[in-house]
């Protein structure tokens, strides 16, 4: 089985949900795959030598966007999507973080050719599979929770 691990990076929304009459409040990094149209995920990959799962999120992370671990906090939630592809079962685990400047800048490697701050009720302009738009919804649920 095939495991990746990536950090699903979350910044407040720049403007006042107040006043604009929406009640999503976050925003969630995602990147458009080099390889494929219409293939939107958060950074991710697939873990080096000995690296332990958040080593890796936090690696990829940085190798995707050029955000290193110290404009962001690790946040108390994670979870595992499992599911196939090409036939063979992949799992891809997620570590929440918050961003802690809204302007930091996202410098793209060449696995992709763009990116978005999206709300979880976007998930289907970016066609996201049910399980990343579940991710989405619940790291939302948790964020409210916290009250951040």
């Amino acid at each position: 089985m095939s495991e990746s691990f990536g950090i699903l990076l979350c910044r407040l929304k720049k403007y006042n949900p107040v006043t604009t009459g929406d009640i999503n409040k976050f925003e969630f990094l995602f990147l458009k795959a080099s390889y494929a149209d219409k293939h939107w995920t958060p950074p991710k990959g697939l873990h080096e030598n000995n690296e332990s799962g958040l080593e890796t999120a936090v690696r990829e992370t940085l190798e995707e966007t050029g955000i290193n671990k110290d404009k962001y906090k690790l946040l108390n939630y994670q979870k595992t999507l499992k599911y196939n592809v090409k036939d063979k079962p992949k799992e891809t685990t997620y570590y929440l973080a918050m961003l802690l400047n809204n302007e930091e800048n996202v410098i793209l490697s060449d696995e992709h050719t763009d990116y978005k701050w999206i709300g979880s009720h976007e998930s289907d302009t970016y066609n996201l599979p049910e399980s990343l738009a579940d991710l989405l919804k619940e790291a939302e649920e948790f964020l409210n929770k916290e009250q951040l």
